[in-house]
C-alpha cells in the first residue's frame, strides 16, 4: 500500500530540473506572468499558471501599464534574491507556444505571493479583470 502512495505522489509532482530560469534584457521575467528561460537547451518562456497580470506591451491605459511594471519588478527582485527556482509544470504550453507553469522560490509558489501582494489576480479566462477601473 505504501508503495502504491509512493508511487502516486511521484506522478503528481512535476518539477522540473529540465528548466532553468534565464535574464534577457537584464531581465527574468518580461512581465508579472511571463518569464524568460532555457528548456532543453534552447531559449523558451514560461507562463505562470494560476496568475494574471496586467499587461505592459498592451495596456488599456497608463494605470495598467504602471501596475504592470510594479508587478514585473516585484517578480525579477523574487527571482533575483531567490536562493532556490524550480518549476512546477506538465510541459503543456499556451497559445503563444508558451510553457505552462508554476515558479517555486525559495520553496514559495510566485503565482500566489503576487496575487497575495496584490499584483496580480487568479486567472480566470473567461473573467479577465480590468486593470484600468
Amino acid at each position: 500500500m505504501l508503495r502504491i502512495i509512493y508511487i502516486s505522489l511521484l506522478l503528481t509532482t512535476y518539477v522540473s530540473a529540465d528548466i532553468k530560469i534565464r535574464k534577457q534584457n537584464d531581465l527574468y521575467c518580461y512581465d508579472g506572468d511571463t518569464c524568460y528561460v532555457t528548456y532543453k537547451g534552447k531559449n523558451d518562456k514560461v507562463r505562470l499558471l494560476g496568475l494574471d497580470t496586467p499587461e505592459i506591451s498592451n495596456p488599456k491605459c497608463e494605470q495598467e501599464y504602471a501596475l504592470g511594471i510594479d508587478a514585473r519588478n516585484f517578480v525579477n527582485n523574487l527571482i533575483s534574491e531567490g536562493v532556490s527556482i524550480k518549476f512546477k509544470t506538465e510541459y503543456n504550453r499556451d497559445f503563444f507556444g508558451r510553457i505552462l507553469s508554476y515558479i517555486i522560490v525559495d520553496g514559495e509558489n510566485v503565482s500566489k505571493k503576487m496575487v497575495s501582494n496584490g499584483l496580480g489576480v487568479i486567472y480566470d479566462r473567461s473573467n479577465k479583470k480590468d486593470w484600468c477601473e
